[in-house]
């Protein structure tokens, strides 16, 4: 099935995607350093307490999220790909998503 349509020339899908991805940007920036705060200050609790076993569940918990997050703009462009090939589109060209996304 292949659906021709031009992403990057309509003006409300473009500014979607674009508005979308700014906040991908963002998130990508201030969550971990974030994570990165709050797992320094999760340590330095357990350096001062050993015996605290919550402490080292949270770190673990933190360090997983910060993974999640940068591993989310992969799978992002892993959707979009997929959606262009289950729709057809070929890459390079105004009616794949990809192009318009910026890959």
């Amino acid at each position: 099935m292949n659906i021709l349509f031009d992403w990057c020339g309509n003006a409300g899908v473009r500014d979607v995607l674009g508005a979308v991805k700014t906040i991908l940007n963002v998130i990508h920036w201030i969550v971990p350093i974030g994570l990165v705060i709050m797992t320094a200050i999760d340590i330095f609790k357990k350096v001062i307490n050993p015996d605290e076993k919550e402490a080292q569940k949270k770190i673990m918990t933190r360090i997983i999220a910060a993974v999640l997050v940068f591993a989310a703009p992969i799978m992002v462009r892993l959707v979009i790909r997929l959606v262009d090939v289950g729709l057809g589109n070929k890459p390079g060209t105004s009616s794949s998503i990809g192009e318009c996304w910026g890959d």
